[in-house]
């Protein structure tokens, strides 16, 4: 059987979670790069050198594996808008351009042998307006925009993943309903992690629902 290869940014680690609790139908291995950034895999000189990292360890593609890949959030919660401010550049247009470069990555990966991968969208942003606790919210306080706006851009950016993902008939799963309070439409609460410095999820409770996205895939063994 084929097992997932999980690559993205540190929210990665509640597929890894998900590994260690056996909540998966197959077996699992990770590569998350911290602070990678989907605009990022354009450029193999990036701060984190994701992409370089990412093919390296990706390809040429492997018999036994179904990429998984989650990245996003670190556009739409800081990347795109800071880009957007410093470069007086507007929103809409950085977020093309961060899906147009994971779209890119994509194709790379395809072209590479994979006949399928999944790709995720990416998780709603938990930093509250105003927080100045825990270093990646500090790490961002350049950025002004509100947590509806993140979420909304968010929203939006995850329906275009979904557009390339079917454009190139590739699964793809968003667990931002599940996590979303159904009242104010930000996550819930009780998604959010118990360490009120950290940006992300809730680790069981994500893994969890990340897992039944998963396992519901008709995928071949």
């Amino acid at each position: 059987m084929r097992g997932w290869y999980f690559i993205g940014d540190s929210h990665v680690q509640s597929f890894e979670v998900a590994a260690n609790l056996c909540l998966l139908n197959r077996p699992a291995r990770s590569l998350p790069v911290p602070g990678a950034t989907a605009v990022g895999l354009r450029n193999p000189e990036s701060h984190t050198h994701a992409v370089t990292l990412f093919k390296e360890a990706l390809l040429p593609a492997h018999p036994d594996a179904i990429p998984v890949i989650q990245l996003g959030e670190v556009d739409c919660g800081f990347v795109i808008w800071w880009r957007a401010q410093t470069h007086g550049d507007c929103v809409e247009r950085q977020l093309e351009e961060s899906v147009a470069a994971l779209a890119a990555f994509l194709d790379d990966l395809l072209d590479g042998g994979y006949p399928t991968l999944v790709l995720t969208g990416a998780v709603l942003p938990t930093i509250r307006d105003g927080q100045s606790w825990g270093k990646v919210a500090r790490a961002r306080h350049e950025v002004t925009a509100t947590l509806r706006q993140r979420t909304g851009l968010t929203h939006r950016y995850n329906a275009r993943l979904r557009d390339e993902a079917a454009a190139r008939g590739l699964p793809f799963i968003d667990i931002t309903q599940r996590i979303s309070d159904p009242d104010s439409g930000l996550v819930a609460e009780a998604f959010r992690s118990p360490n009120p410095g950290d940006h992300h999820l809730h680790p069981l409770r994500s893994a969890e629902v990340w897992a039944e996205a998963l396992n519901a895939l008709d995928l071949p063994p």
